[in-house]
């Protein structure tokens, strides 16, 4: 998909970052989350949608819902800055068929089970198996928090944070 300004996982997705900074450096006029949960509940959904900047669109979908549009081509005419809250959502949507070139790791939150990879940033090591799998498909993987930060490869984080995935 050649529309796609930025895809970015960030469990916050719609926060101060996004609007007042990865919106305008990527160029994007339109925001899609992709969230089966978000997709089903209507009172969360409009929160994001409320949280956006004037001028920008907020459209939620089901991983499946997503996969359909992109593939009758429903998106083309729009510069889309693409959120996920989880891995697991980017893969199910990879599963589906779906594929970008970049994938930016800006934001998921430490739990049981995480560790703090980057800054902020923390990932179970399924989390860290997963990226890995799409990046052997030939997407380039990155963290990033904010646009002034200097992107780190996914490479780097997993070969000094996880030594059983290399």
């Amino acid at each position: 998909m050649s529309n796609v300004a930025l895809l970015r996982i960030d469990d916050r997705l719609v926060h101060g970052q996004v609007v007042t900074k990865w919106i305008q450096d990527s160029g994007a006029n339109t925001i899609i989350i992709v969230d089966d949960f978000l997709a089903t509940n209507s009172y969360l959904s409009n929160v994001y949608k409320m949280a956006a900047p004037k001028g920008i669109n907020v459209s939620i979908y089901s991983v499946e819902d997503f996969c359909t549009k992109e593939h009758a081509g429903d998106f083309a005419d729009l510069k889309l800055l693409l959120l996920f809250k989880s891995v697991d959502s980017l893969v199910k949507t990879f599963d589906s068929g779906f594929f970008t070139e970049k994938v930016q790791i800006g934001g998921l939150g430490a739990s049981a089970g995480k560790k703090l990879v980057y800054r902020t940033i923390a990932l179970s090591e399924a989390e860290a198996k997963q990226l890995v799998d799409i990046l052997n498909k030939g997407v380039e993987i990155y963290f990033q928090v904010v646009p002034d930060d200097r992107p780190q490869p996914l490479e780097s984080i997993v070969q000094k944070k996880f030594s059983i995935l290399n």
